[in-house]
C-alpha cells in the first residue's frame, strides 16, 4: 500500500526542488540573471507557489545559498569522520576540498561574493550564512586535528589559511586551466602544515 505524504513532507520536499532549482540557474546563468520566473517554470511549480514559499528574490538566494552550504557542510563531516576511523587520509580529505573549491560549490558562492561587494542586501543575505559555514567548518578542523600537539590559535589559523588558499586557487581556475600546478601548490601546502607541526608527517609515529 502506498503512503501518502503529509502536506508538510509535500511542502519540504517542492522547497528542496525549487532551492535545487535555484542554485542550478545559479551556476549556468549567474546570479544577475536568476530571475523567480525563471526558476518556477524550471521547477515545474507556479510563480505564486514558489512566492508562498520564498515571499522575495532576496531570501530565494538567501535560503538556496543555505540550503548548498548546509549539504556541503554534511559532506566534509562525513568525510573528516572517514578520516578519523582511517578509511581515507588528510591527503584525500584536501583533495575532496580541493575539489569542492573548483567545482558547483564555490563557483555559486563566488556569485554571491561578487555582487556582495556592491549590493548591500546580497551582503546581508551571505554574511550570515557564511559565518555559520566557517563556524562548522572550525568545529570539523578542530575535531579532525584533536591529536595533533599544536596550540588551537596555530590549528584556527591553519583552518582559515587553507580556506583562503582554496578559495584562492578556486578563483584562478575560472581563467587558469593546469590541473598539474593546483595539484603541486596542494601538496606544497600539506607539506607546509606538516612543516609547522599541524599535522603529523606519514614518517611520525604516535
Amino acid at each position: 500500500m502506498q503512503v501518502r505524504r503529509t502536506q508538510a513532507e509535500r511542502s519540504r520536499k517542492t522547497q528542496r526542488k525549487i532551492l535545487d532549482v535555484t542554485l542550478t540557474c545559479l551556476l549556468e546563468q549567474g546570479l544577475r540573471d536568476t530571475s523567480t520566473v525563471d526558476v518556477a517554470h524550471r521547477a515545474g511549480v507556479s510563480r505564486g507557489a514558489l512566492l508562498h514559499h520564498y515571499p522575495s528574490k532576496d531570501l530565494l538566494l538567501k535560503e538556496a545559498l543555505r540550503h548548498l552550504l548546509r549539504d556541503e557542510i554534511r559532506e566534509v563531516r562525513q568525510m573528516a569522520e572517514g578520516v578519523d576511523s582511517g578509511e581515507i587520509d588528510f591527503d584525500a580529505f584536501l583533495a575532496n576540498l580541493w575539489e569542492r573549491f573548483s567545482g558547483p560549490m564555490y563557483m555559486i558562492t563566488l556569485e554571491f561574493v561578487t555582487a556582495a561587494r556592491t549590493d548591500p542586501v546580497i551582503k546581508a543575505a551571505l554574511v550570515p550564512v557564511a559565518l555559520e559555514y566557517n563556524a562548522s567548518l572550525d568545529e570539523i578542523w578542530e575535531q579532525l586535528l584533536l591529536r595533533s600537539s599544536s596550540e588551537p590559535r596555530d590549528r584556527r589559523l591553519a583552518l582559515n589559511v587553507t580556506l583562503c588558499f582554496l578559495r584562492g586557487m578556486g578563483t584562478q581556475s575560472v581563467w587558469r586551466d593546469d590541473p598539474q600546478l593546483f595539484h603541486d601548490m596542494l601538496d606544497f601546502w600539506k607539506q607546509t602544515l606538516e612543516t609547522a607541526g599541524i599535522l603529523k608527517n606519514k614518517d611520525q609515529k604516535g
